[in-house]
């Protein structure tokens, strides 16, 4: 890490690391004072860049008065901003999940435990579904793997566990199918057997 005017800043208000240490206690944020001397000797970073922002708030200076080094000062904020649009990512998702789960339950007799079970468990299986895609991205569709004194490529496990998920997913859509045709007065044959899907 660049070195900072973090001491000389808290010098010039007279204040020490206790003090700021306080300040930012009021603002959740944890720190005690030999964490506080390595940051602003540069000995250590913290981990959440965003305690960067924090100090300055508390200080009543800008960011840039702390972190003069420009290179420093750009690697700060594109790490807020990447945790900012990740966190927004994840709303969004909570969103989705969420208006996914609503949709469901209209379906359901919600007095009715196993058909509460269904809408659960299809819940859990799209997120992980969701998640396997993630890591398969991440991790791409062919992984290395450790063999004795070689390594050894082989198919993404994630793969065939997705395409497992997806199976159950299907599965549960055609119940989910039903249930709307039901609602929406089409009625599925009497007599017709829903035991497959329970």
């Amino acid at each position: 890490m660049a070195t900072n005017r973090l001491k000389e800043i808290l010098d010039s208000k007279k204040m020490s690391f206790s003090e700021l240490k306080k300040l930012l206690e009021e603002k959740d944020v944890k720190v005690n004072n030999s964490q506080l001397s390595l940051y602003s000797s540069g000995k250590r970073n913290p981990k959440n860049k965003k305690i960067w922002v924090i100090i300055s708030e508390v200080l009543n200076v800008e960011l840039q008065e702390i972190i003069t080094d420009i290179n420093a000062y750009l690697t700060i904020m594109a790490e807020i901003s990447e945790n900012s649009s990740e966190k927004n990512a994840q709303t969004e998702k909570e969103k989705i999940n969420d208006s996914l789960y609503q949709e469901l339950l209209s379906l359901v007799d919600e007095s009715m435990p196993s058909e509460l079970e269904k809408v659960q468990r299809y819940c859990g299986l799209a997120a992980t579904f969701e998640k396997l895609g993630e890591d398969i991205i991440e991790e791409g569709a062919v992984v290395i793997v450790p063999s004795g004194d070689s390594v050894v490529k082989k198919t993404n496990p994630a793969i065939a566990e997705q395409v497992r998920v997806n199976a159950a997913l299907i599965k549960l859509d055609e119940w989910f199918e039903l249930k709307r045709q039901s609602n929406n007065g089409d009625n599925p044959k009497s007599g017709e057997d829903w035991s497959e899907f329970t």
